[in-house]
């Protein structure tokens, strides 16, 4: 019936406190608003429902309803609900904990267009109501922090028992309603949430009523018992709703994106690129697996050690291996891809995020950069792990989330030092919607708690060494801008937008003219998707991603000129995330003013699913192309994962330690670390002692081992092997040549060659006593 108000009120045993209740409402009520008041007896064995009858015949505007087998106040409700006659229904307990006043405001709340309008218990001194007992107030507190972590972040009062509904919600969820003990009104909200029904909140300042039935024991016992109840009746779509996916639909999502996105970066994930300093760090983490150091920050001192005790970590768990800590980084690279699609879904929806997603799944400046075990290339995970986490505190309003967000932040900064730039875009965005988010200030100290939690040991690096990290960026002239002008930031930031296009689009040939790059179509149309995203987003008010954006581009170039083919992309990858993501939400605008403009809609999104495809798959293309070529050549690492495993399987049954000539053709010289990390002892051969005619002059090999057979095995380049197979020739057990193409940096007309000897042999000489050195460290 239009306009009138329906009461509805369960009671269990209740025939002292209602009669008042009822008066009351009776007398004040009508006069107010037109109203039914609807009593519904929960079977009582007392005289509930012969009181209720009496009062509904002296007042034309109370009806009894009830049933003789006590079922719960959850059945009660419903009961009352479905018989309901009013436009708005309201349903209110049996005591005087709220008052009539309480009842119009939230009556108010609907009548402004509110769909669902909660009580929420706020009594001035800090309880939930005035007189409460603590062992309720402490119950029910806990039951809501359940509540809460389960079904429903964000609602701090489930169970305040004054609730209001328009008349077509109310049928929504009342029809769906299951519980019918005190755990309903969870149910009830739950499903308002899936079926995206607006929640709106009412502070009420009221008085705790003695005289209640419930038992304090086994009544909460019962609703977590229920709790768990509905949480698997949701999970197994138990009530038909038509916006609720299986579960295993979205776990089957995130498990093919991430096995996806691993299966393209596993192929040559440790062959290709080459070992660079990223063994620096990796010879860090042994160093904390082997309880030699303890380090507050990593090889880089403006990075975090969290990198480093993660890696240390694995060894501890797995043992030390040449193979995790680049298998670590592929799997961190292969979750940002599912973060990524969830990050574009929670601004822009269900096809943004899937666009986004494909497209870095085959990104080859992403593949490439996941194959190295630098601690920043762990950064684009944990960036998106924070700015999602960040975005969801805003939209459940969530304090918890916000606290948790600010350290994931702090994870961020400890991979690099460049993360503070979209920090402090995140401060400005967090502090300009400051009302927005509608979180208690207090979740804002603990936030920047929380942060300094996750990066104190940077903060107490800083402090101990008078400003470290600041002094060792003084020492990266190569990458710094040291002589700031006009020119050099517009160059700065020409050379930026090139290499994050050429990422967004992985274009691998390098045309030497930035104006070159314009004429690549793909160029020129991701800048136009990205520009189309960034426009609608903050049309949206969704901008963040744009902003993110903006402030790296602007940024960015006042510090750093060395913009370098895909390596130094690393620098750069979150601005990739938020151009991916603006990119796929452009496309999706485009699409959907295309469908409004015509009626073959399902001809548009075959033929736009298609094209989507093919751009994600072409990506791999160059990227498998690029690497292919290099494989067999010093810009790989397959030569020295030869010589390893070579040497490990001479070694196989033996004593044995391995030599290493100290002028080997490999870059970066990268055994003493890889044998480090397999705990494979070696010593470092000086080629200035090659071609000495007497080999017990030489330490290296003469002060090796005691006095039984034992094996020696010598990594040598060409010229030493000549110089040495004279020497050792009736010593030698077994040669193997092995070499790869030089393709960098300049051909050679014949390829590198390495000489890997194994030599059988005996010497009375003192005990080699000691473990794997570590680089740097052999002669300690």
């Amino acid at each position: 019936m239009s306009g009138l108000t329906s009461v509805v009120i369960p009671a269990f045993n209740e025939s002292k406190r209602l009669p008042a209740r009822l008066q009351e409402l009776a007398d004040l009520l009508p006069g107010l608003f037109p109203v039914e008041i609807i009593v519904v007896d929960d079977g009582s064995n007392d005289h509930t429902r012969q009181i209720a009858r009496s009062l509904a015949e002296k007042n034309s505007c109370i009806r009894c309803l009830g049933y003789n087998c006590n079922q719960g106040k959850g059945k009660a409700v419903q009961t009352g609900m479905l018989a309901a006659r009013g436009e708005y229904l309201l349903y209110t307990d049996a005591d005087h904990t709220f008052t009539p006043k309480h009842i119009e405001q939230m009556l108010h709340k609907l009548r402004s267009g509110s769909q669902i309008v909660i009580a929420r218990r706020n009594f001035s001194a800090g309880a939930r109501l005035e007189g409460e007992s603590q062992l309720r107030g402490l119950m029910g507190r806990g039951f809501n922090r359940l509540v809460q972590f389960l079904l429903l972040p964000g609602i701090t009062d489930s169970q305040c028992g004054l609730k209001g509904f328009q008349r077509e919600a109310a049928q929504k969820l009342f029809t769906r309603q299951r519980l019918k003990g005190f755990a309903f009104d969870v149910e009830l909200l739950v499903l308002a949430r899936v079926l995206k029904l607006e929640i709106c909140e009412q502070a009420v300042e009221a008085i705790d009523c003695p005289g209640s039935s419930v038992n304090r024991i086994l009544t909460p016992l019962q609703m977590a018992q229920d709790l768990f109840r509905l949480k698997i009746a949701l999970m197994t779509n138990r009530y038909d709703l038509p916006t609720v996916q299986w579960p295993w639909k979205p776990a089957l999502l995130a498990m093919t994106l991430f096995l996806l996105a691993l299966a393209i970066r596993l192929p040559w994930l440790w062959e290709f690129p080459r070992f660079i300093d990223e063994l620096k760090e990796v010879q860090l983490a042994y160093l904390i697996y082997s309880g030699q150091a303890w380090p507050l920050h990593n090889a880089a001192h403006d990075i975090g050690a969290m990198h480093n005790y993660i890696l240390a970590a694995i060894f501890k768990i797995m043992g030390p291996n040449i193979y995790w800590p680049r298998l670590y980084v592929a799997i961190t690279s292969s979750l940002s891809v599912y973060l990524v699609y969830r990050l574009g879904k929670h601004l822009f929806g269900e096809s943004s995020g899937l666009i986004a997603a494909l497209l870095l799944l085959t990104n080859g400046m992403h593949i490439l950069l996941s194959h190295m075990a630098w601690a920043n290339c762990t950064t684009p995970f944990f960036f998106t792990l924070a700015l999602l986490v960040t975005l969801k505190s805003e939209q459940e309003k969530s304090g918890r989330l916000l606290v948790l967000a600010a350290f994931f932040w702090a994870t961020t900064l400890q991979t690099h030092s460049s993360v503070i730039i979209y920090l402090l875009v995140i401060v400005v965005y967090l502090a300009a919607n400051f009302r927005n988010f509608a979180i208690p200030f207090r979740y804002y100290l603990l936030a920047a708690l929380s942060f300094l939690f996750g990066y104190v040991n940077m903060v107490y690096y800083n402090l101990l060494s008078f400003g470290g990290s600041f002094k060792w960026l003084s020492n990266k002239s190569y990458a710094l801008e040291q002589n700031l002008s006009i020119d050099s930031y517009l160059h700065n930031m020409a050379q930026l937008l090139v290499e994050l296009i050429r990422s967004v689009t992985s274009i691998y040939r390098n045309y030497g003219e930035l104006w070159q790059y314009s004429l690549h179509p793909l160029f020129i149309l991701s800048l136009f998707l990205i520009g189309t995203g960034a426009y609608f987003s903050i049309k949206a008010k969704k901008g963040l991603p744009f902003w993110l954006l903006l402030g790296g581009v602007l940024i960015i170039p006042l510090f750093n000129k060395r913009y370098v083919f895909y390596l130094a992309t690393r620098y750069i990858m979150p601005l990739l995330i938020c151009a991916l993501i603006l990119l796929a939400y452009g496309l999706v605008q485009i699409i959907r003013k295309i469908q409004s403009r015509t009626s073959q809609k399902k001809a548009v999104n075959i033929i736009t699913a298609t094209l989507i495809l093919f751009l994600a798959t072409a990506q791999l293309f160059p990227y498998y192309s690029y690497c292919s070529e290099r494989i067999n050549t010093n810009e790989s690492n397959r030569l020295a994962l030869e010589v390893v495993k070579l040497t490990r399987q001479m070694s196989q049954g033996h004593e044995s330690i391995v030599l290493i000539d100290d002028k080997l053709p490999l870059e970066n010289k990268p055994l003493p670390y890889l044998l480090t990390f397999l705990e494979h002892p070696y010593q470092m051969l000086d080629s200035k002692k090659s071609g000495d005619n007497d080999i017990n002059r030489y330490p290296g090999i003469a002060t090796l081992y005691p006095e039984h057979e034992q094996q020696l095995i010598m990594v040598m380049n060409e010229d030493s092997f000549r110089d040495w197979k004279f020497l050792l020739h009736e010593r030698i057990k077994r040669v193997e040549r092995l070499s790869c193409q030089v393709s960098f940096p300049v051909p050679a007309l014949r390829p590198r060659s390495i000489y890997v000897v194994e030599i059988n042999d005996t010497y009375s000489q003192p005990v080699f006593q000691g473990k794997a050195s570590l680089p740097g460290e052999e002669n300690r």
